[in-house]
């Protein structure tokens, strides 16, 4: 009975170093590389604003964001948790429009008031409109459950552990002359910005969920991708029910996704691996937009 009781403490000390250090890994990652600064515990009535900008011809996009943070920062509570640059925009809502996006800012406001009476001010307006046009989207970011989100990975690479499954790396090139047009200007695109996307990406996800046969083609892509985020590492950092704010587009979620740097995700786009779950990804509509971190920048 006493070996069994030492063996059971003894998994459980395991696995409770193993959490510790699963959150300051992730912790890491959010406060160093993605340059995120979304606290991990907050007030329940936090409401979570996603805008998404897009500037003239031949301005200078990071400038642009500082002087909206500059304006804004504050404004009704509100605090900036994440900005990007659009590295790459991959996937256009069918409801928003085919729109060229620069840049993403994610903002937390004490409630979703408080961010309706900032949309509604002056400073607010006048910001936005140094822009050629802007969209936000609303999410309500569950704090339980974005908070074990990364414990919930380790419970995945666990699994994985236990059935030996096969891994996900290294990525296996798909030869270049089978790699579809539309990914090879992708992999241009984001290798362009490896000076700010060196160690980071993060995928901002607008999404509506398809039918239940989508759904359920969906599942297996997402499960795949998810065994291999729990393997190397990363995945997502924000997770919510989507919330209209302006215009009629009808998304259920909101999600923003870490990838380890640009050379990551342009390896993993030209690997079979990629190429050969890519095409069970169903959704009723996405707006999917590649950001490379630039808070640190403002």
């Amino acid at each position: 009975m006493k070996l069994v009781l030492l063996v059971l403490v003894g998994l459980l000390l395991v696995a409770s170093v193993a959490m510790v250090r699963q959150h300051q890994r992730y912790l890491h990652v959010r406060r160093d590389l993605v340059h995120d600064r979304q606290p991990l515990l907050y007030d329940s009535d936090a409401f979570h604003v996603l805008t998404l900008l897009r500037v003239d011809a031949g301005s200078d996009v990071i400038e642009a964001v500082r002087g909206l943070e500059a304006d804004t920062e504050g404004v009704e509570g509100g605090t900036w948790v994440y900005a990007g640059k659009v590295a790459v925009n991959g996937l256009p809502s069918s409801q928003v429009g085919d729109v060229e996006w620069s840049a993403a800012v994610l903002v937390q406001y004490p409630s979703r008031s408080a961010y309706e009476q900032a949309a509604r001010s002056n400073v607010y307006q006048q910001a936005l409109g140094h822009f050629a046009e802007s969209y936000s989207h609303g999410l309500e970011r569950g704090r339980a459950f974005n908070l074990v989100l990364p414990q919930l990975l380790l419970a995945r690479r666990a699994q994985q552990l236990v059935t030996r499954a096969p891994s996900s790396f290294p990525f296996v090139p798909v030869p270049e002359s089978e790699l579809p047009e539309r990914a090879s200007g992708l992999v241009e695109r984001l290798i362009a910005e490896r000076e700010l996307g060196a160690n980071a990406v993060l995928i901002v996800n607008l999404i509506k969920d398809g039918t239940p046969e989508q759904q359920a083609e969906n599942g297996g892509y997402g499960w795949r991708m998810m065994g291999a985020m729990a393997e190397g590492g990363y995945g997502p950092m924000h997770i919510g029910r989507a919330v209209r704010l302006e215009g009629t587009a009808d998304f259920d979620s909101v999600v923003l996704v870490y990838y380890p740097g640009v050379d990551f995700f342009a390896d993993m786009v030209r690997s079979e691996f990629f190429q050969g779950i890519i095409g069970g990804k169903q959704l009723g509509d996405t707006l999917s937009s590649i950001t490379v971190p630039i808070l640190d920048r403002l």
